[in-house]
């Protein structure tokens, strides 16, 4: 596979994720389900799938010794799709459904800037100028998207700038937590299908008399089925294809295309639409997300 192929994936799963976030916004418009039991749905299938797809892989078996010689790697597992997975789904939905996909969104990507600072406070070490620049970019960035560049008023209603951030947060102890199960050569496909199948049954526990009949209504059924399987299973597909060949610089830069693309499809479908400070504030976001790797070259 080229490079410029590679790119196009990881691209696209940018593009993916950001069409399942409009299409819940849809979804929370025509239905009374909760934010957690589109968790619940959502992650039971999309896992059951990706579970399904790994097993055919060489890596699966092999997978399998390396995690049941040492049970600490299925605690870890259990962990990292209970605590990460769950809650950065369920944060995120919350979010879309009070302030819309696209806010939530570009909320969301303040993560790389909570990364920077957990891996700095973490090795006891100074962020980089890159990081330190990444993290003034991203505050800025929301600060002023979220309020116009008035303080005094906020234009994104608090709470979903609470859950987008909160969201954010899980998506870095995400990406942070499961690097020691990647360095004993976990397939990441195993991983992620396996920790969110495990945390979508997790979330059972949290709904009180779960039914899934509601999600197969036709008013809601192409969202459901949209975010199942392209802005999940076929997301994470292709972006775990498109990153084998890239730099992590290189995927970095691709990872601005889902708030991006968020922005312009909520704005071609729900005519969502900011201001010149708030848009401002959004470039602001994307530049924190590819700004170490600008940096660093």
């Amino acid at each position: 596979m080229g490079r410029s192929l590679s790119l196009i994936l990881v691209g696209m799963a940018g593009i993916f994720w950001a069409s399942s976030g409009v299409a819940v916004q849809d979804f929370f418009l025509h239905t009374e389900k909760t934010a957690m039991e589109l968790t619940n749905i959502r992650m039971c299938i999309a896992g059951a799938i990706l579970i399904m797809i790994a097993a055919r892989r060489k890596k699966f078996r092999l997978t399998l010794e390396i995690m049941n010689k040492n049970p600490r790697n299925w605690l870890d597992l259990i962990i990292y799709g209970v605590i990460g997975v769950v809650l950065m789904q369920f944060t995120y939905f919350k979010g879309i459904e009070i302030g819309g996909a696209a806010a939530a969104t570009v909320i969301c990507y303040a993560c790389p800037a909570m990364v920077v600072i957990w891996e700095s406070f973490y090795h006891k070490r100074l962020p980089k100028v890159g990081e330190v620049l990444a993290v003034i970019l991203a505050m800025l960035g929301v600060f002023l998207l979220v309020t116009g560049g008035n303080p005094t008023k906020l234009l994104v209603p608090m709470a979903c700038v609470l859950w987008s951030l909160g969201s954010g947060a899980a998506f870095a102890f995400s990406a942070i937590y499961p690097k020691h199960l990647f360095a004993k050569k976990i397939d990441p496909l195993f991983l992620t299908g396996v920790g969110m199948f495990i945390g979508g049954l997790f979330t059972f526990f949290l709904i009180d008399n779960c039914n899934w009949t509601g999600f197969f209504k036709s008013e809601v059924f192409f969202d459901v089925s949209w975010i199942i399987i392209f802005g999940t299973v076929g997301a994470f597909l292709s972006f775990n294809a498109g990153l084998k060949n890239l730099t992590p610089e290189e995927a970095s830069i691709t990872a601005t295309t889902e708030p991006a693309a968020s922005v312009i499809i909520s704005w071609a479908i729900f005519g969502t639409a900011f201001g010149i400070i708030e848009s401002f504030g959004i470039i602001l976001v994307l530049l924190a997300i590819i700004m170490p790797s600008i940096i660093k070259k």
